[in-house]
């Protein structure tokens, strides 16, 4: 199944919200199976990404990625950093220890998801997807300051 999921775009001066498309296994039916879902689809790609970067002796005669436009390091310069995409320790992301992890956030109220923008309940909530459909996921974060 196809979702859309809102990606906020990096940049200090145009910040923008943009969807896109993510693939997830099967037809979750619950708020913690769609979280386990979409954890798992963005644990593959990064362990995609993961596994195609280049090893340190062969970084110079790595063709494989496309070079970087002018366009996008401006883009990344508004960020503060400049990346290209690459994971380049290599390591591999653990599915399994992801999904708990995005599970014990979500109980601890460190990010919450809207389904078309209506906002999703408890991990046992009822849901039903369709091929299509908008999610936004929200990242909570403290301010933190002095009180007086």
């Amino acid at each position: 199944m196809i979702l859309k999921f809102e990606q906020k775009k990096p940049g200090r001066i145009r910040q923008t919200v943009h969807p896109i498309d993510i693939e997830i296994d099967g037809s979750p039916s619950t708020v913690a199976e769609l979280i386990d879902a979409t954890v798992r689809s963005c644990v593959a790609i990064f362990n995609l990404k993961a596994c195609s970067a280049p090893s340190s002796d062969r970084m110079d005669e790595d063709s494989t990625h496309a070079p970087v436009s002018e366009k996008q390091i401006d883009d990344f310069a508004e960020t503060g950093r400049v990346a290209f995409g690459i994971v380049y320790n290599g390591k591999m992301a653990d599915p399994d220890k992801a999904v708990v992890n995005a599970l014990q956030s979500y109980e601890d109220g460190l990010y919450r998801i809207f389904l078309n923008g209506n906002p999703l309940g408890e991990l046992e909530t009822k849901i039903k997807l369709t091929e299509g459909d908008c999610l936004t996921v929200v990242r909570l974060t403290l301010l933190a300051g002095r009180l007086w």
